[in-house]
């Protein structure tokens, strides 16, 4: 599964640079490193957030 993920950033970056120029690709490894580490920091610390998540929703004095 890494690997397709890593071929389609990689044709997604080579698709930035045909159409629209080497400012083009900056960008788009500008957003394709803030949506790699939102997804890697999703699968780091998912429990934490789903802890929270739990703690909050299943206490007693809920209204």
């Amino acid at each position: 599964m890494r690997r397709v993920v890593l071929a389609l950033v990689l044709v997604g970056g080579v698709a930035a640079v045909v159409f629209g120029g080497w400012d083009a690709l900056i960008v788009y490894a500008f957003f394709a490193a803030i949506a790699g580490g939102l997804a890697y920091g999703a699968a780091i610390g998912g429990g934490w957030i789903e802890g929270l998540s739990r703690s909050r929703f299943d206490r007693d004095d809920r209204r």
